[in-house]
């Protein structure tokens, strides 16, 4: 069954949400809604983003982090490319956490399999995003993707995929990526989709970030239908009722 990642930014550049909440009452509500993932970032990766030191990225953390209860019943997701910030993460807690590195950092998937942490590999052209540095638009973005996270998968046969909607792509590009999800899950391997809110969507409307749910919540049933893993989404509550609705309709 698909799993709900909710995004927590904690970051006051974010293109939809960053630093318009208190992060922990943000945790609350997403697990109030429905998520089964947290997924917890403090450095945002839009389009010129300003990155972040280990030292820079942890101050913006710490403060977070101190003050979650891992004991409660759902996945705790850090967003980061930093191996010093996975360690003091590990530090905290013994929960098992997923480590979502857009860097796919080779160093970063043997610390996350020597502590039996669960890696997220996203593709991407460029960190953070620049609309500049894209996929030429005659390339097959799918067969692109696809050999990709094969290479990937031969040395991380447990990693989850994430297939980088609108990181490094045209917006027919995420959007044929999303059309042939099939492909990427013939691989075998756990697949999130994160096209929650993006760029993509201005396909099919004109709304600044935060109008676009209903729109996401479209691409999100189609998904679903292709039996993706994880939808990384701003509106859990929204996708959780959603996938309750679909329960009761499909006999």
């Amino acid at each position: 069954m698909t799993k709900l990642v909710g995004i927590v930014n904690v970051t006051p550049d974010s293109f939809s949400d960053g630093g318009a909440y208190k992060a922990n009452e943000k945790i609350s509500e997403l697990i109030k809604d429905g998520a089964d993932i947290i997924d917890i970032g403090a450095e945002s990766t839009r389009p010129n983003a300003v990155l972040l030191s280990p030292d820079e990225e942890w101050q913006r953390l710490e403060p977070v982090i101190k003050n979650i209860d891992f004991a409660q019943d759902v996945g705790w997701s850090f967003d980061t490319r930093h191996l010093e910030t996975v360690k003091k993460i590990i530090a905290y807690s013994n929960a098992k956490i997923f480590i979502n590195d857009i860097s796919c950092n080779e160093k970063m998937s043997e610390l996350a399999r020597a502590n039996s942490c669960t890696i997220i590999l996203t593709h991407t052209m460029s960190i953070p995003a620049d609309p500049k540095i894209t996929m030429p638009e005659n390339t097959d973005a799918v067969k692109e993707v696809y050999n990709w996270a094969a290479i990937l998968l031969e040395k991380y046969p447990n990693a989850i995929i994430d297939v980088g909607i609108g990181f490094g792509k045209t917006a027919q590009q995420s959007l044929a990526i999303i059309k042939n999800i099939s492909r990427i899950k013939s691989l075998g391997a756990d697949v999130m989709v994160g096209h929650s809110r993006k760029s993509f969507l201005s396909l099919f409307c004109d709304k600044p970030a935060k109008e676009r749910d209903p729109e996401t919540l479209i691409i999100s049933s189609y998904l679903i239908d292709q039996k993706v893993d994880y939808l990384r989404v701003h509106d859990v509550k929204s996708h959780s009722s959603l996938l309750k609705i679909r329960k009761c309709l499909i006999i």
